[in-house]
């Protein structure tokens, strides 16, 4: 890795982890944190509700990112492809035989909607916190609708679940591999490299050679009578 990517890398790290923790650092030595009734959380305390600025803390500790989140992401992954797909025809270009008739249905487009999924799925399980904060924000009763509390408890933390689901039970190779280890079966349909080296490991057929007589040619001359 050379030194500005290095460089980009600490400094993007930096961010990830600078930014979330002096703002929780700042609302905890601040005294922001405290019960809100599980209104815009569900489990857990967040922003008091008792404060004078809450509105302010409850943007600075999510809500801000939530919602920006909502419009960065749908952008960022338009863009990523309509770049693959401008890759994707330049190479068409130098591969028209690939491009004519594929034997299976292409990865790309497999990736494609794994693509486009990332963002949707963020929305539908993030969508409920926010409708949350807002009825919160209008003194609504209904945010405390069971419905709605359930589902934003669910959409909180099962981010980390869907991501397994998408990648790793919808993706046949590793869905596979995955299912042969737990169940202990094998399935045909799976080409790991451990057929190969099955394959060479089989013992090799003695090399016969010609000059040498085999058992039947080493019989004794019968005797005359």
């Amino acid at each position: 890795m050379r030194s500005a990517e290095r460089r980009a890398v600490f400094w993007w790290w930096s961010d990830l982890w600078g930014v979330p923790l002096g703002i929780t650092v700042a609302a905890v030595a601040l005294k922001k944190i405290g019960y809100d009734a599980s209104n815009v959380s569900v489990g857990w305390c967040w922003v008091n509700l008792d404060a004078e600025d809450r509105l302010l803390w409850m943007l600075l500790t999510g809500k801000l990112w939530e919602i920006l989140a909502y419009v960065t992401l749908p952008v960022l992954y338009i863009l990523i492809k309509k770049h693959i797909n401008r890759a994707h025809a330049a190479l068409s270009e130098y591969r028209p035989i690939l491009s004519r008739a594929p034997a299976f249905p292409p990865r790309t487009s497999i990736a494609d909607k794994k693509l486009i999924l990332i963002p949707v799925i963020f929305i539908i399980l993030r969508i409920w916190s926010t409708v949350r904060f807002i009825l919160t924000l209008c003194n609504s009763p209904a945010v405390q609708n069971s419905v709605l509390v359930v589902l934003h408890g669910i959409g909180n933390t099962f981010q980390g679940g869907a991501n397994c689901i998408m990648f790793v039970l919808c993706t046949r190779v590793v869905r596979t591999r995955l299912f042969s280890s737990v169940c202990c079966c094998h399935y045909d349909e799976l080409d790991w490299p451990l057929r190969r080296s099955n394959s060479h490991c089989q013992r090799p057929e003695p090399h016969k050679d010609k000059d040498v007589p085999g058992p039947e040619r080493t019989k004794p001359p019968l005797s005359g009578t």
